[in-house]
């Protein structure tokens, strides 16, 4: 069925042009599937004959744990309006097997478009058993290595305002891209400093890669949801919250002062080189909405002909009635000072004395009894070699390997120790097991679960002080096997059963 529908996203892209994708949020499982994506195919209907939008977007485990299958839907959607869709696939809660699996079925019906996201945290994680997240990064690898003709999105967040935050999203990116990534799409953010930002970065490092922004109808009762459920990745300040609510205390201007401010927002990501808006909140088939957006930017275009002037304009959309500018980001935030930041400032984040002399003196350890050739390898590997985990011996390893490694470095006996690549961090210490950097939902350094600092910060500022950190986005760090959880990875180590960490 391969061709069956036209794929004006990848035409778009490929020739030039602005390309619009609208978001569809999958229902939860639990509702009857015919009567959940109703306004769906509405949608989708309406979108067969709208030219300028190139493809619907159906997102994946948004509302639940459990919603239905994107793939399906998608596949819906294009019945209805003869454009193939991009199917968002959430690692969370899947593995590879999982990927492969949708890759197969979405390779049927003949759609080749996938935004591969890690996944925010599950919302009820079962008790009987660890939940796993198959990271974007091995997942944009795994489905370019199976077909070229894939064209796989990669996300980042720009919109991060600490040192290792930011630059851990960017080091990311540069591994998503090396990984086989031919599209980069933006996370929602208000803050257009940081969206110039990110386009600066790309093209300082010499990237060639299209970028769409995602952007969002924003409207008062949204931002206040927003704000309250701290939705991953997304900063709405309180300025920019207080212009909403201006907005909203008149009636007849909250749509209209909606609709100007995101149709004003696309055109300057036109001036700065965007290739395209990936645009939520417009999913329920409020026609009149979508044709009103496209024709208001339309109108801006021609009004708007220069970045300068476009800035002018902006910053009179987020002015107040008593004449204060609003903010869209946070005082003091972190931000680049040119486009390449390698290496960065010395200045800013370090790690601590101590930190940084465990990571010396594991380094050294290494060194000395696991790399080839060390004398430590040169003993131990032929013992090694011939023990077994499942015997009495190998069982015996793996308790001492995590009775020493657990208080160093909260050892959890994956059987594929990564140390050495992540700075003596251990990914499994990531409540999502990430080992090639965190995922966008962060916020002040924080991890996403907020009872915690992100792990990956730890790995940025010892990886800055040694001088490595090229490596966080030339590493494509595999995950784990689940066949070697529980193992000792000194055994599975000197055996050659530790799947190979590619320099990409």
């Amino acid at each position: 069925m391969s061709g069956a529908y036209r794929n004006l996203l990848k035409d778009a892209l490929a020739g030039g042009g602005f390309a619009y994708t609208v978001e569809v949020v999958t229902p939860e499982a639990v509702k009857e599937f015919e009567p959940a994506i109703a306004s769906i195919l509405e949608l989708a209907r309406y979108v067969k004959d709208e030219p300028r939008v190139s493809a619907v977007a159906v997102t994946d485990r948004v509302k639940s744990d459990h919603d239905h299958d994107p793939v399906e839907i998608a596949h819906r959607v294009a019945e209805a309006c003869g454009k193939e869709p991009l199917v968002h696939l959430a690692g969370k809660d899947r593995g590879p097997g999982d990927l492969d699996r949708s890759i197969e079925r979405m390779e049927r019906i003949g759609f080749h478009n996938l935004l591969l996201i890690t996944g925010d945290l599950l919302k009820s994680p079962p008790a009987d058993r660890p939940v796993r997240y198959l990271d974007s990064v091995n997942a944009i690898y795994q489905t370019k290595r199976r077909s070229g003709e894939f064209l796989a999105a990669g996300a980042v967040c720009p919109f991060k305002y600490r040192e290792e935050e930011l630059l851990n999203q960017y080091l990311k990116l540069g591994t998503k891209l090396r990984a086989g990534a031919d599209l980069v799409i933006s996370q929602i953010g208000f803050d257009m400093e940081k969206a110039r930002e990110l386009t600066s970065f790309l093209s300082g490092r010499g990237s060639s890669a299209p970028v769409m922004a995602g952007v969002l109808f924003l409207t008062a009762p949204r931002g206040r949801y927003i704000r309250k459920v701290g939705l991953p990745g997304i900063t709405i300040t309180d300025g920019l919250q207080a212009k909403l609510e201006e907005e909203a205390r008149v009636p007849d201007r909250v749509h209209s002062a909606s609709c100007r401010r995101l149709a004003l927002q696309i055109v300057g990501l036109k001036l700065m080189g965007y290739a395209g808006a990936h645009v939520s909140g417009l999913h329920t088939p409020q026609r009149g909405e979508i044709e009103r957006l496209l024709n208001l930017v339309d109108q801006l275009d021609e009004r708007y002909s220069t970045l300068d002037e476009w800035w002018e304009g902006w910053r009179r959309s987020l002015t107040l009635e008593d004449g204060r500018a609003v903010h869209t980001a946070p005082e003091n935030g972190f931000s680049l000072r040119g486009p390449v930041f390698l290496p960065p400032d010395p200045t800013g984040a370090k790690p601590a004395a101590r930190e940084y002399i465990g990571f010396k003196a594991l380094d050294m350890l290494d060194h000395l009894i696991f790399r080839d050739g060390s004398p430590g390898a040169k003993i131990l590997a032929p013992l090694l070699r011939s023990a077994d985990n499942s015997s009495g011996l190998g069982r015996l390893l793996c308790r001492v390997e995590r009775m020493t490694k657990g208080p160093l470095v909260g050892c959890r006996s994956c059987g594929f120790c990564r140390l050495p690549y992540t700075a003596y961090v251990c990914p499994e210490t990531c409540p999502k097991g990430l080992a090639n950097g965190p995922c966008g939902g962060t916020r002040g350094n924080l991890c996403e679960f907020s009872d915690r600092e992100c792990v990956h910060n730890l790995r940025y500022r010892l990886s800055k002080a040694a001088g490595r950190l090229n490596e966080m986005e030339e590493l494509l760090i595999p995950a784990a096997p689940e066949s070697g959880r529980g193992s000792c990875s000194w055994i599975n180590h000197f055996k050659g059963r530790s799947p190979a960490v590619v320099r990409i």
